[in-house]
């Protein structure tokens, strides 16, 4: 499968109970424009050993880690992916300002986390919905330059880990050749309709 693009990247607040074994996604929504999704899949590997060769061999999901690049990181999406504080104030005359403050002390929630990857597969175009269940990130790094005589564009990176949700899904997926079904898809996944 050749990936194509990357797009309508969607999220969602998620609380489980580990008692219960349930888990619950709260309010879903849209996030800004991705401009790339790095994955990697963090595995353990353990081979059995017996007649001079190996008789068995494990590979288990440990956690990934998942790096992404988006156009903007809104105050709104720092809040909810970084548990930072937005705050309404007054600067001079300018009296509805958001101020985003960032703490020691914050921490960061699990979202569910999701995107749709264009594809080409056989010569037909088709539509990788994608949808992470647990994913918690970190504080993004960052870096500025002065305009020179062209201009490049500095977007945010911000990088995070993917775990199992308490049933043990890591991910969920479908590829299909409608753009439509895998919006709906996608969608479903953080309850926007």
């Amino acid at each position: 499968m050749a990936g194509i693009g990357l797009r309508y990247c969607v999220y969602a607040p998620l609380t489980e109970d580990d008692e219960a074994g349930t888990h619950v996604y709260g309010a879903g929504k849209r996030g800004r424009k991705l401009i790339n999704a790095n994955i990697k899949i963090n595995k353990s590997e353990a081979p059995l050993y017996a007649e001079d060769g190996i008789a068995e061999s494990v590979k288990e999901f440990i956690d990934g880690d998942i790096t992404t690049g988006l156009d903007e990181l809104t105050n709104d999406m720092r809040k909810d992916w970084l548990g930072n504080t937005v705050e309404t104030i007054t600067v001079g005359s300018e009296t509805e300002v958001e101020e985003l403050s960032g703490k020691d002390t914050d921490i960061a929630p699990y979202i569910g986390l999701g995107f749709i990857q264009p594809k080409i597969i056989d010569h037909v175009r088709m539509y990788r919905a994608v949808f992470f269940p647990k994913v918690q990130f970190g504080e993004p790094d960052e870096n500025a330059e002065t305009k020179g005589q062209s201009i490049v564009w500095q977007t945010p990176t911000i990088v995070g880990k993917i775990y199992r949700r308490n049933d043990g899904k890591w991910i969920e997926e479908i590829t299909v050749p409608s753009l439509a079904t895998a919006t709906t898809y996608i969608k479903g996944k953080v309850g926007l309709t």
